[in-house]
């Protein structure tokens, strides 16, 4: 009997220092792989060709520019035997040439002295930081942003108006294109939280169960006249108000690389200027909150990213930014984790 209450509590130890060893083992290999994870060095991202084709239209419109000085000023005084090197028409071309040049020339002096800081190497720079795992550089795309739709629908609208040249068509579209743009600013101007669509989809629908009891022909008429809003407008009239939206979009872009906030472990640096204005904080100087409300921007993943300071002396900042989803989870994880540097 003692032999085999020995051999029983031999067993039970065996068994407990296995308990004891398979938690240790799994935290050590859990350990070793965020090392792993930590020690990965993430490459730099390339934005030459995505500055390349942002800016395609510029560099259409100056290689044709060249293109057209060259032809039609050059050539053409040379063929009517008018050239003249110092002539009113040569001055003109001197100063266009003069104004790249010296464009070109700031452009590589701001590159050489990396005295221009932006939110891309500023990104890249967490990047290849083996000791933050999750950050966030971000701007602001202010409210121009939600009017992105109304963008698309003209540039439908236009394609549209190509393909079938009807008077009646174009006017029918150019309505389309006008209720749709009051219907995007009225978007933008009331937030439409659930309580607000769920209230205007019921008064819509009263009031067109107003009108079939007050008659059929009361309803027919009552929508027979918003053919008055029928607006013909040219095709090419709609890709111009989209391409000024567009453009307006694009310096807010460029803003951006200079106005924007960079989110990591530890620290929160809110940039503005050209160059790094190293107006970093700790954790405990800042509250983050974000902000999904709106059943319409959370459909195209816009939303806002509130930045508040517990001293009273700096008033809130609000970032309109897109893609909501991912940047929403890597502001709150990185303002939620305490890293700590490598040995």
């Amino acid at each position: 009997m003692n032999e085999q209450e020995n051999t029983r509590q031999e067993i039970t130890e065996q068994t407990n220092i296995v308990d004891r060893t398979v938690p240790q083992q799994e935290q050590k290999a859990e350990v070793e792989e965020k090392a792993k994870v930590r020690d990965v060095v993430l490459p730099p991202k390339k934005y030459k060709l995505k500055l390349a084709l942002l800016f395609l239209d510029i560099w259409g419109a100056i290689i044709y520019g060249y293109y057209y000085v060259i032809r039609n000023v050059i050539l053409a005084d040379i063929r009517a035997g008018k050239f003249h090197w110092f002539s009113l028409r040569m001055l003109s071309v001197y100063t266009v040439v003069s104004l790249t040049l010296g464009a070109v020339f700031v452009a590589l002096i701001f590159k050489r002295s990396k005295s221009l800081r932006t939110r891309i190497e500023r990104d890249n720079e967490l990047r290849q930081d083996p000791n933050i795992g999750v950050w966030l550089t971000t701007f602001d795309w202010s409210w121009l942003i939600l009017f992105v739709p109304a963008m698309v629908v003209l540039v439908l609208c236009g394609v549209v108006g190509y393909i079938i040249s009807n008077s009646t068509v174009h006017r029918i579209l150019g309505g389309i294109a006008f209720g749709f743009f009051w219907l995007n600013a009225a978007v933008v101007v009331f937030k439409l939280t659930p309580a607000r669509v769920l209230l205007i989809v019921m008064s819509i629908f009263a009031f067109c169960l107003l009108l079939l009891l007050m008659g059929p022909k009361v309803f027919l008429a009552f929508f027979r006249n918003f053919g008055h809003l029928g607006i013909k407008l040219d095709p090419l009239g709609y890709f111009l108000i989209a391409y000024i939206g567009f453009f307006f979009l694009r310096i807010i872009w460029v803003v951006g690389l200079f106005q924007y906030f960079a989110l990591s472990p530890n620290r929160l640096d809110l940039q503005s200027g050209l160059a790094e204005t190293d107006r970093g904080m700790e954790r405990k100087d800042y509250r983050l909150n974000i902000d999904t409300e709106d059943v319409i921007l959370r459909l195209f993943k816009v939303g806002r990213i509130i930045i508040s300071f517990p001293a009273k002396d700096r008033e809130p900042v609000n970032y309109l930014v897109t893609g909501i989803d991912k940047k929403a989870k890597y502001a709150i994880e990185a303002a939620s984790i305490l890293a700590v540097g490598r040995d």
